[in-house]
């Protein structure tokens, strides 16, 4: 899909008397009812509008890079925000915000940007990871952080399926019914698992992902699906089968939000510009294939 598809709005300068901040954020997703703001619950926006309102005594809005689902975590998550305080230095942010939220929010970075900058407009690509580890070899400290498995499938397998997911392709079949996005393509840029260690020499089963944009729990639907191809030793046909069939009652069970974190978001625009030069207009996709 060619980035003129993407239909984001034009950016424009910012109001005079007004100055906007990137925060790249990391977040424990347990503790929260996802990234944005809830009703009947907290979201990780909330906490940090709310450490704002005592840090400056202003309401502030922030916006960020995409949503998370609840309990996902994030160790790259971006948001900015825009603020009549003129004389705050950024570093002043990055201290002060982390003295005033809870230990489940850290800010890692903070820089001044300008109206060309919209955490969300501006990003070329998202990326998340998935974590497993062998049951019998979880520490208690992956507790919510990893997800289990008995056993750990084949590798070999597992990318096979992998790998058919990297182009544009419309993710219906692994779309939650409460997504609300008029078109259900995307692109995939990397998708891809590896057998790593952790700290303690045990092996960790990690998945990563790297697209445009993601649809509402694609992504765990994916590994969740993935997961159990794997373990029934199903073929790549029928993988490729079930992602091309659109239909969302052939996914299989979706995995839990604990081994899931949004990675990192991009704003380089040179990253992936070797998919944008050989992007496939939508408009000549069917069922997400080339006509």
């Amino acid at each position: 899909m060619a980035r003129v598809d993407w239909n984001r709005p034009p950016l424009k300068p910012l109001e005079d008397g007004l100055k906007r901040y990137a925060l790249t954020v990391s977040y424990d997703g347990r503790a929260f009812n996802g990234w944005q703001r809830q009703k009947n619950g907290v979201g990780v926006e909330q906490a940090i509008e709310k450490a704002l309102k005592k840090m400056l005594n202003e309401d502030i809005k922030i916006i960020g890079a995409g949503r998370t689902d609840s309990g996902v975590h994030a160790m790259g998550q971006v948001c900015h925000f825009d603020t009549t305080h003129l004389n705050i230095p950024a570093f002043a942010y990055l201290n002060v915000l982390n003295s005033k939220l809870p230990a489940t929010v850290r800010i890692l970075k903070c820089v001044e940007v300008d109206g060309s900058f919209h955490s969300r407009y501006s990003a070329f690509a998202r990326e998340y990871k998935y974590y497993y580890k062998k049951e019998n070899e979880m520490t208690a400290a992956d507790n919510g952080f990893i997800s289990k498995a008995k056993n750990l499938p084949s590798i070999d397998l597992l990318n096979s399926f992998a790998k058919c997911l990297q182009g544009t392709h419309d993710f219906t079949t692994f779309t939650s019914v409460g997504d609300v996005s008029p078109s259900k393509c995307r692109d995939i840029y990397e998708s891809y698992w590896t057998l790593e260690k952790d700290k303690w020499g045990y092996e960790v089963l990690v998945y990563t992902i790297c697209g445009n944009a993601f649809l509402y729990k694609m992504v765990r639907s994916i590994v969740g699906t993935q997961m159990v191809f794997a373990y029934k030793k199903k073929s790549v046909e029928e993988f490729k089968e079930i992602l091309l069939s659109m239909d969302r009652k052939k996914a299989e069970t979706t995995a839990s939000p604990n081994g899931l974190f949004l990675y990192r978001i991009s704003y380089d625009g040179n990253e992936y510009k070797w998919f944008e030069d050989t992007a496939i207009p939508v408009g000549s996709l069917i069922n997400g294939e080339p006509k």
